[in-house]
């Protein structure tokens, strides 16, 4: 589970993680690219990693998904429970983009990351229906998550809580993201601003006479 802290502070924890599942990450590609995938072990991945097999599943759950590099963290229901109240008192918009950063960390607008999963896609054609189905999961994880904070909102409730309103808000923070993001030294807390303003701003404009 993690920090609970106010999601502008991204815990030491949270980091550490998600450090050790990039570098996981990295050494799975660089030993499936160097010797094909089937030829490419947990044992081998850790020992380049620098941790043991068993820290290994504490960030994937097979040589695959670590090849694809799924860099969000953990999306289990008390995770997620966990990041729900670390934006809990926030309006939509923030609250939203602040879970967002909580899950996905800094790898918003990662083009090293998005050019490294197609390479190794393109590599290996195998390993696509496992990135949709895994793609599938963090959207639906997401989405619900995103429910569950409309629904807190005094400014919406239960009732405009709906999953095509919590798709849309969602997809809309995550857009912003990732656009903004690759404005290099872009700074988390200007990002945060920005997107938020960005989303505020088009919601008014959308809805003006």
């Amino acid at each position: 589970m993690h920090d609970t802290a106010p999601a502008s502070e991204m815990g030491l924890r949270d980091r550490k993680r998600i450090e050790t599942r990039h570098r996981i990450a990295e050494a799975a590609r660089s030993l499936a690219l160097e010797q094909d995938i089937d030829h490419t072990t947990i044992e081998q991945i850790a020992a380049r990693a620098e941790v043991s097999p068993r820290t290994f599943f504490n960030y994937f759950e097979s040589k695959e998904d670590a090849v694809l590099g799924h860099t969000e963290l953990d999306l289990t229901p008390e995770a997620l429970d966990a990041h729900l109240a670390a934006v809990a008192g926030e309006p939509a918009a923030q609250a939203v983009v602040d879970l967002s950063f909580l899950v996905f960390g800094a790898s918003f607008g990662d083009e090293h990351e998005r050019l490294a999963r197609k390479e190794v896609i393109v590599r290996f054609p195998q390993l696509m229906r496992r990135q949709v189905s895994r793609m599938t999961t963090v959207a639906e994880a997401m989405t619900g998550a995103v429910r569950t904070i409309l629904e807190r909102d005094p400014a919406w409730g239960p009732e405009a809580a709906t999953p095509q309103a919590a798709e849309m808000l969602l997809g809309m923070c995550m857009t912003g993201l990732r656009s903004s993001a690759r404005q290099d030294g872009t700074d988390p807390e200007a990002l945060r601003a920005q997107v938020v303003a960005t989303i505020r701003d088009t919601a008014a404009r959308i809805t003006a006479r």
